[in-house]
């Protein structure tokens, strides 16, 4: 059984081509911007905060946010033009029709208005009306193509690209012990074809790892994908791998920053003797370099991150430098600059983009609400 301790970790899809080795260090842009807070109108409602909308989607085509109770299954979808509450929709937590098996993981809305809701244990299809279409478990008796090795999974918490087309996750050995995150499963949904492609990628963040008599943490491995192409990195070194869906050519990208370490140190203690110093160890690794999510502004066709670290004050009350980074559509660096000292954002929050403007969820007093950064590109 897989453990929930990973639960916001992903990636990958299609045979490996052979990959190649690419730097990234050019400049030409700089960056302006503005910050305000927007808060949602829940129309008497409470909304489900839990987990800072990382199982929400946002739609582009309708603008409208989708956010998902996993133990409710009610969906609530808010119109971000009138910054409101539109409406609810309770889906069947049971039955044929149930949008869940064992806890829901995400949502993704596609171009036709049909949606998927990916589960701990499998992927659900429904068409536009809200009829479940089918029910696929991950597993080898599901998808045909690359065989996953006795007692190894795929990560049900991955991504769906915006086509509906692709489904993108880890695959590996879960267990408490076992072998670790391995690689990366596409599936292709139309033909229900997997393929699973090793990486290197994890080897390297062994040394970051935390443990306990009962737990263990690390810094987590992400994804971030198109539907032209899927970014794989993580939170402690300035590099990516990029995988071309038409070409299918892998790429690794090394990144330089100018204003920030480039590679988590890693100095701090690796083995608590209980749950007081684990939780005081990882405060510590969560104050070195930490590399955030990529993000796709898909009016500029720009990915957008944030990174922070630790720049004074104490490990109770640590003051952080963040940087904000900007990659061009060939993944070229053509951006950073330091956030200014009295701005502050919701680092670990959920973020999107909004024409062109990126809102980071923010929790409010238990009310929904954004922090709003509207950058500019000269």
């Amino acid at each position: 059984m897989k453990k929930l301790t990973i639960f916001f970790v992903f990636l990958a899809f299609f045979s490996c081509s052979q990959s190649k080795n690419q730097e990234s260090f050019s400049y030409q842009k700089e960056i302006s911007y503005e910050i305000d807070t927007v808060k949602i109108d829940a129309k008497g409602e409470f909304l489900f905060l839990n987990y800072e909308l990382s199982m929400s989607d946002y739609d582009p085509n309708t603008d409208l946010l989708y956010n998902i109770n996993p133990q409710s299954s009610r969906m609530e979808i808010i119109d971000m033009e009138k910054q409101e509450l539109k409406e609810l929709i309770q889906y069947d937590k049971d039955g044929p029709n149930a949008v869940k098996e064992m806890i829901t993981t995400g949502i993704k809305m596609t171009d036709s208005g049909e949606m998927w809701f990916t589960d701990y244990l499998s992927i659900i299809h429904l068409d536009a009306q809200g009829q479940k279409l089918e029910q696929l478990r991950l597993t080898n008796e599901y998808f045909a193509g690359d065989t996953l090795p006795e007692g190894w999974e795929i990560d049900g918490m991955g991504k769906i690209t915006r086509s509906g087309k692709y489904f993108i996750s880890h695959y590996g050995d879960y267990t408490v012990n076992g072998a670790g995150l391995q690689g990366l499963a596409f599936i292709d949904l139309k033909s229900h074809h997997k393929h699973l492609i090793p990486l290197d990628a994890f080897k390297s963040l062994e040394k970051y790892e935390i443990s306990s008599h009962e737990r263990k943490s690390s810094v987590w491995s992400l994804i971030t994908i198109t539907d032209d192409e899927v970014l794989h990195y993580n939170q402690a070194h300035n590099k990516l791998y990029k995988i071309d869906l038409k070409t299918l050519e892998v790429t690794q990208k090394i990144l330089r920053s100018d204003l920030i370490a480039n590679e988590k140190p890693g100095k701090y203690p690796k083995q608590a003797n209980s749950t007081e110093q684990f939780e005081e160890f990882k405060t510590i690794m969560d104050q070195e370099i930490s590399f955030g999510n990529w993000i796709h502004d898909p009016e500029g066709d720009h990915f957008w991150r944030f990174s922070r670290e630790k720049s004074g004050g104490t490990v109770d009350k640590p003051e952080f430098k963040v940087v904000i980074t900007v990659l061009d559509k060939s993944l070229n660096q053509i951006a950073e600059r330091k956030l200014d000292s009295k701005d502050s954002i919701p680092f670990f929050s959920t973020k999107f983009f909004r024409k062109g403007d990126l809102y980071m969820f923010l929790n409010m007093n238990d009310e929904l609400a954004f922090v709003r950064l509207k950058p500019v590109l000269n």
